[in-house]
């Protein structure tokens, strides 16, 4: 108790404050980090859904785009004269004659691709090539060169696309103000023309130079500033991007933890970057949109959001918190008025004056505190009655202690006058009677002396033997008495007289002293986790009926010792003075009963075996824990 009145005095209303505070911002902690979870999730949800949806559009638009160029490439099949020319062998005259028709054509082509650069047509077999420049409105007429590479089609739906490239002259020899700018990128799109339908077989290339930027153009809805759009063909170049360094490289420099997978959209999360990708559906090309975008993009406006939530809601539960304050402070005030007029109350020992509580301080609500200074003015009252009373039992006990001293044998007087018996019949040379006094009187103060309340086994042996050289010399007959302890069991603590009572129902009830050659034999040993008492006698055997009679007797005190709710302390003491009067049993084994009643109040469980025995008499055994309760 002192060493918990010495700690540090802590205001309750100060640990309920603290308590509050601190699960109010622990809630609020976990209720942000859930919401703002949950919000993220949502918001990169919405974000993939957006982002697949623009670039699924921008990829039709692409698709649609040089779909649109091709279909016109094709036109040149209902162009009965184009085609007569292109199968025919023709002169240079012949190719003059025709310079508007081809003109025409590549317009047409032109018109359905307005972004086109150059349109190139190539007749290997005749071997010329005629360029058109829309920008300039300019043709030009000349021979296959050799560093043009024309793809390898074997058929007239063939459609090969020349990835991002600088544009080249084909070897037209393009003046260079006239090619500005003159390292524009462009992708080439390559389709072959067939003399349909009499052969499959291509006799023309036709090559159209698609500038980058029409495909950032159509592009651009799809990205926002901080993010990174690539257009990436099947192989994994990338043909067009908003980070102009990165065209005409390889997609896995850039993002080689990038797998393509071949779904037609999905989205790819990795550290602090994520990758929305969409295939374009073509029937002329496989390529995909991807975005770059970094995860803290997605939650820009989430973050921002959440900020606001929470600043509000820690402006309201500290408005909260107030309000709990102020409640918590007035009635933290007010049981600090009640202790500081206790302890006035206690300084100045004004129990017996006509004051109340309520007089001194003012507390109106219908609560605890007002049922705490009820209670405190009850007791206030009582103590003023106690004070009343005080005097009168402090004479009545002074009354009673002055006739107990009167009354009063003190113990070691009766053990002191018992040994001068004992030396008087020494000086007479009576060694018996001095014998038999010496030691009924080391045997009464054995008794008598209560303190120690438990004895160990070697003690209480001891005293056993007192007793049967007593009883030896009483009746005048030899008994044979051995006793086989434990090492482990010597300074075994038990109750005082719990082995002389067995000892006396062996002799008193087994009839020792009234036959030749009586034996009492004692075992204390450790069983495991028990130690175990065995008190065997020769006397008379136990009959099985009064085995029965015990044995129910034992649990009815069982069942009662059990049901008991002292304290340990209560317990302690019924442990050392529980008995059994004679008056309340008709058995005989009054010393079994009282013996088990007080090992099992001291260990807390106790077994009893009592049997009859190869030797003709009575076991009784008591089993107890090792340790006591």
């Amino acid at each position: 108790m002192a060493g918990r009145r010495s700690k540090k005095f802590i205001s309750i209303g100060r640990k309920i404050i603290t308590d509050v505070t601190f699960f109010m911002f622990l809630f609020v902690a976990a209720f942000s980090m859930y919401i703002y979870s949950s919000m993220k999730e949502n918001a990169m949800v919405r974000y993939e859904q957006q982002a697949l949806i623009n670039g699924k559009a921008a990829g039709t638009n692409i698709d649609h785009y040089v779909g649109s160029m091709i279909t016109a490439t094709k036109s040149v099949y209902i162009n009965h004269a184009m085609m007569e020319f292109l199968k025919k062998p023709h002169t240079q005259a012949d190719l003059e004659a025709n310079e508007a028709q081809i003109v025409e054509y590549f317009k047409s082509v032109y018109y359905a691709s307005s972004v086109a650069t150059q349109i190139y047509l190539a007749v290997p077999e005749k071997n010329r090539s005629f360029l058109y420049e829309p920008r300039y409105l300019k043709f030009s007429m000349a021979e296959i060169a050799e560093s043009v590479h024309i793809p390898e089609m074997k058929d007239y739906r063939e459609i090969y696309i020349e990835p991002t490239h600088v544009k080249t002259d084909f070897g037209h020899d393009i003046p260079e103000m006239e090619r500005y700018p003159a390292d524009e990128l462009v992708i080439t799109v390559w389709l072959p023309i067939s003399d349909l339908p009499t052969d499959s077989k291509p006799i023309a290339y036709m090559a159209i130079d698609l500038p980058i930027s029409f495909i950032s153009d159509n592009c651009d809805m799809i990205y926002t500033p901080g993010e990174i759009m690539y257009v990436v063909d099947e192989d994994g170049v990338i043909i067009a991007s908003s980070d102009l360094d990165a065209q005409m490289k390889n997609f896995s420099e850039y993002y080689p933890w990038y797998e393509q997978n071949g779904k037609e959209n999905h989205i790819t999360r990795r550290i602090r970057q994520l990758l929305a990708a969409t295939r374009i559906k073509s029937a002329y090309f496989d390529w995909s949109i991807i975005k770059a975008v970094p995860t803290k993009n997605v939650y820009a406006l989430t973050t921002g959001q959440m900020a606001s939530m929470l600043v509000l809601f820690v402006i309201l539960a500290g408005l909260f918190l107030v309000m709990i304050f102020r409640g918590i402070l007035r009635y933290v005030r007010s049981l600090r008025q009640i202790t500081k007029y206790m302890e006035q109350e206690r300084e100045d020992a004004s129990w017996d004056q006509t004051g109340k509580i309520s007089d001194c301080i003012s507390y109106y609500e219908n609560d605890e505190i007002r049922s705490l200074m009820d209670s405190f003015q009850r007791l206030m009252d009582s103590l003023k009655e106690h004070s009343i009373r005080k005097y009168e039992l402090e004479l009545a006990y002074a009354k009673s202690e002055l006739r107990t001293m009167q009354a009063q044998i003190n113990p070691h007087f009766i053990y002191n006058i018992i040994q001068c018996f004992a030396t008087n019949a020494l000086k007479n040379h009576n060694l018996k009677q001095y014998q038999m006094l010496s030691s009924f009187g080391q045997m009464l103060h054995y008794a008598m002396v209560l303190e120690p309340a438990v004895v160990s086994v070697d003690k209480e042996i001891e005293y056993v033997r007192r007793y049967i050289a007593l009883q030896q010399m009483r009746f005048e007959r030899e008994l044979s008495f051995s006793c086989e302890i434990d090492a482990a069991c010597a300074d075994f603590k038990i109750p005082k007289m719990s082995i002389q009572p067995l000892i006396e129902n062996s002799i008193t009830h087994g009839g020792l002293m009234k036959k030749q050659g009586g034996v009492i034999q004692v075992k204390v040993e450790r069983q495991g986790d028990y130690v175990s008492l065995l008190v065997k006698d020769n006397g008379k055997p136990v009959k099985e009926e009064t085995v029965q009679q015990i044995s129910c007797k034992i649990e009815q005190i069982r069942r009662k010792l059990s049901s008991q709710a002292d304290t340990a302390e209560e317990k302690q003491t019924a442990a050392l003075t529980y008995s059994v009067r004679e008056d309340e049993n008709s058995n005989h084994f009054i010393g079994i009963e009282n013996v088990f009643s007080r090992l099992f109040l001291s260990f807390g469980s106790c077994e009893l075996v009592i049997e009859a025995n190869k030797i003709h008499g009575t076991s009784v055994s008591f089993i107890v824990p090792a340790k006591t309760k």
